[in-house]
């Protein structure tokens, strides 16, 4: 008898709190941004970061603690990212068509519209000073399922050590960092090529891969977990459907110190690594319905 009572009390008390607990879903578009650190040449600044845009979809679960207060979670396909641009002084190494590798420096001018995609886990705490207001703010963990990249890369005013001058090339990046290898890059047919001084030639892909220029393997430059902190406002226009804004901010580096290269400098055939700070930032708008 005593264990039928207290699996009639468990049972009873789960259904309390089940009758407080909604479901929902919300879609909308993000305002990306990465808040990274420049790369730096004679004091000056070569990188700049702009937004792109992206989008959310997910649903949503919530614990009404009162009428005026609870907790939220959401299971969110996110994309994250931004635009990307550097230009200034860099390197680049050239393999010439009868097999020679040829270190050259130049000016170079490239830009990057980045997408990276997390399974996103917002966990916040709400209040409603009035019913058609909703206030939040807490924390968000992502794993990252994809990050894809595309963009361009111009090289002008190239020479090699021994005076050669490089004619300038261009070439599309069309990549992803999850699955790219080094050197990995698609040539037209026939291929472009470019001359190196008076005697010399190299084939200069159509397309590249993110790593086209790794001679070696460091790994995958984004790391697969994201923390951050989330604020936002509801505004809800009946009882279910609402509009809402909010602020993601990222706690954490996203990229990989080892595979974070400089584009200004090398050691002779090794990389020169960045310790930058690089973190997601987004503004999102969301439209959704709460059951």
């Amino acid at each position: 008898m005593k264990n039928l009572f207290t699996t009639l009390l468990v049972l009873i008390s789960f259904s309390l709190v089940a009758q407080e607990i909604g479901f929902g879903f919300k879609a909308g578009l993000n305002f990306n941004t990465i808040k990274g650190d420049s790369e730096m040449a004679n004091g000056a600044e070569l990188e700049d970061f702009t937004s792109n845009t992206g989008f959310h979809v997910g649903a949503t679960f919530t614990w009404k603690a009162t009428d005026l207060m609870g907790v939220r979670a959401e299971l969110l396909y996110n994309q994250k990212g931004g635009r990307q641009s550097f230009e200034g002084p860099s390197y680049f190494t050239l393999t010439t068509t009868n097999g020679n590798t040829v270190a050259t420096s130049g000016t170079r001018k490239q830009s990057l519209n980045l997408t990276t995609s997390y399974i996103d886990i917002p966990v916040v705490g709400y209040f409603r000073p009035v019913e058609q207001l909703q206030l939040y703010a807490g924390a968000s963990v992502g794993f990252l399922v994809s990050a894809s990249v595309f963009g361009e890369m111009n090289y002008t005013n190239g020479t090699t050590s021994t005076g050669a001058i490089v004619q300038d090339f261009v070439y599309e990046i069309d990549g992803n960092y999850l699955s790219d290898k080094p050197g990995e890059a698609f040539f037209d047919n026939p291929a472009k090529t470019v001359t190196i001084g008076n005697n010399s030639t190299a084939e200069i892909p159509g397309s590249a891969g993110v790593y086209y220029e790794y001679p070696k393997d460091l790994g995958n430059l984004y790391k697969a977990i994201d923390l951050g902190l989330v604020a936002g406002v509801s505004i809800f226009l009946n009882g279910s459907l609402y509009v809402s804004g909010r602020v993601n901010y990222g706690l954490s580096d996203i990229t990989k110190q080892a595979v974070d290269v400089s584009l200004v400098s090398k050691s002779g055939t090794e990389f020169n690594t960045l310790d930058h700070d690089d973190r997601n930032f987004s503004i999102q708008t969301s439209i959704g319905f709460a059951f």
